[in-house]
C-alpha cells in the first residue's frame, strides 16, 4: 500500500485519535520492528496474552521473533501501583491469576527491553452489550478463491446485539472456529512417521508425502482463527437494535457441523482508530507480525528514545462471549479439505501406519470444547 493512500485513512481518523501514525519499514535501519500486541481482558478464564516481539522484513518474507529480557508491568492511573505481569513464554506475558479489572481504573502497559523504557496511554474499560442471538446461512458461493476466478461455500455467520444508548461506542469482533480433526501429522516426502520420534527418514526409500490419523476418533479439534478485522462506530445506529452483523464465513469442510465462538467487544478511539488503518491494510493476512511496507504506529512509546516507532497497541475491554452451533443441515456441493490437500495414507503393513497423538497447541486440541455437539 503506498504511503499516500494511507495517509488519506489516517486523515479521515484524526478526529478520533491523533496519536495513530503510519511509518515506512524500510526507514528501519535495524532492519527489525518491535511490535506489541495485547488486551487486557475481563475473561478470568481464558485471558488473552500480550505479546512482545521483533517482525523483520527480508525482501517481502516477513519472520518473527519472541523478545527475551523483557520486564512487563500493569501500572494503576488512581495510585501509581505497579503489578507486574507473569512470563509464561518468551516474549508473552499474563496478569496475576487473581487480577481482576476494574471499570473505573485506567491501566497502562510498561516494560523495559535493552535499558530502554516503553510505555502504552492509559487505557481505560468500557461495557460491552451481550451478544442478543448469532445465527447462520449456507451460501454456495461465499469465498472468493486467491486468484479472484472461484467460489466456494461457506456458513456465513451473523448477530444481533442492542447498541447502548447514550454513548459513542466503538465496536470489535473476534471468532474462533473448531473442527474436528481427522489428521494429526503430516510428513514431508521421503519420510515416515514414528511415535515419539517424528517424521524421519527410513531406509532412504522414495515415498509421497503421508497423512496420519488420530488417535481415538474425534479426539482432535482444529482451533482457526479469524484473521480480518471487523469493526463497527455506532454514529449512524447509535441506540438502536442491530440485526445481521457479518461475523465469519466457515470453510466447509465436512457435512458434520462445527463449533463457533464469537467475542464481542467496545474498545477505545484509539485502538478503533488503530484497528481502521490495519483493516485497510492487513485484511486477509496473518495479523501484526505480518509487516507490510507500511505499518502502523499505535498507543505504545518509547519513553527513553522517542525516535522509535512502535507497531501495535495495548487495549482494556469488557469481553462479550457466546458460542454457536453450526449444524451445516442445509450444505450442499463439494467439501474442502481441511489440512489443505487430499489425505494420502501411508500403505498398511503388519506394524504400520502407527496413530500420531493429538498434541495441544495454539491451532488444535484433544480437549473437547465447550458446546461441542
Amino acid at each position: 500500500m503506498k504511503i499516500r493512500t494511507l495517509l488519506l485513512n489516517l486523515s479521515i481518523l484524526l478526529t478520533l485519535n491523533a496519536c495513530i501514525d503510519p511509518y515506512d519499514v524500510s526507514e528501519n535501519k535495524r532492519g527489525k520492528i518491535l511490535v506489541v500486541e495485547g488486551l487486557l481482558t475481563n475473561d478470568v478464564k481464558n485471558p488473552d496474552t500480550i505479546r512482545i516481539q521483533y517482525s523483520s522484513d527480508y525482501g517481502g518474507y516477513i519472520t518473527t521473533e519472541p523478545v527475551a529480557s523483557v520486564r512487563a508491568s500493569l501500572v494503576l492511573s488512581s495510585t501509581g501501583k505497579e503489578i507486574k505481569l507473569n512470563e509464561f513464554n518468551k516474549g508473552t506475558f499474563l496478569p496475576p491469576t487473581d487480577f481482576r479489572l476494574n471499570i473505573s481504573e485506567k491501566y497502562t502497559l510498561k516494560f523495559t527491553l535493552n535499558n530502554q523504557q516503553y510505555e502504552s496511554s492509559p487505557q481505560q474499560m468500557t461495557l460491552t452489550p451481550p451478544i442478543a442471538k448469532i445465527y447462520d446461512r449456507f451460501n454456495e458461493k461465499s469465498r472468493l478463491s486467491a486468484d479472484g476466478k472461484t467460489f466456494s461455500a461457506a456458513n456465513e455467520i451473523f448477530l444481533d446485539f442492542q447498541d447502548i444508548p447514550n454513548q459513542k461506542n466503538y465496536y470489535l469482533w473476534r471468532y474462533y472456529h473448531y473442527e474436528r480433526l481427522s489428521y494429526c501429522v503430516t510428513c514431508e516426502p521421503n519420510t515416515l512417521y514414528f511415535r515419539g520420534l517424528g517424521c524421519k527418514s527410513y531406509n532412504y526409500q522414495s515415498v509421497p508425502s503421508y497423512d496420519y490419523l488420530c488417535e481415538g476418533p474425534g479426539r482432535c479439534y482444529k482451533i482457526f482463527k479469524g484473521k480480518n478485522v471487523n469493526i463497527l462506530a455506532d454514529g449512524v445506529s447509535e441506540g438502536r437494535f442491530i440485526t445481521g452483523r457479518p461475523i465469519a464465513k466457515i470453510p466447509f469442510y465436512a457435512y458434520s457441523g462445527c463449533l463457533v465462538e464469537v467475542q464481542q467487544m467496545c474498545v477505545s478511539p484509539d485502538i478503533f482508530a488503530y484497528n481502521k488503518i490495519l483493516e485497510s491494510q492487513l485484511q486477509g493476512t496473518g495479523g501484526l507480525t505480518d509487516t507490510p511496507p507500511v505499518a502502523i504506529v499505535g498507543n505504545i512509546k518509547n519513553i527513553t528514545d522517542s525516535k522509535e516507532q512502535i507497531v501495535g497497541f495495548f487495549g482494556v475491554v469488557d469481553i462479550q462471549k457466546k458460542r454457536y452451533w453450526v449444524s451445516r443441515e442445509n450444505a450442499s456441493g463439494y467439501t474442502e479439505y481441511i489440512l489443505g490437500h487430499q489425505p494420502v495414507n501411508e500403505p498398511p503393513s503388519v506394524t504400520r501406519p502407527p496413530y500420531a497423538p493429538c498434541s495441544l497447541a495454539t491451532d488444535r486440541t484433544p480437549v473437547t470444547p465447550e458446546g461441542w455437539q
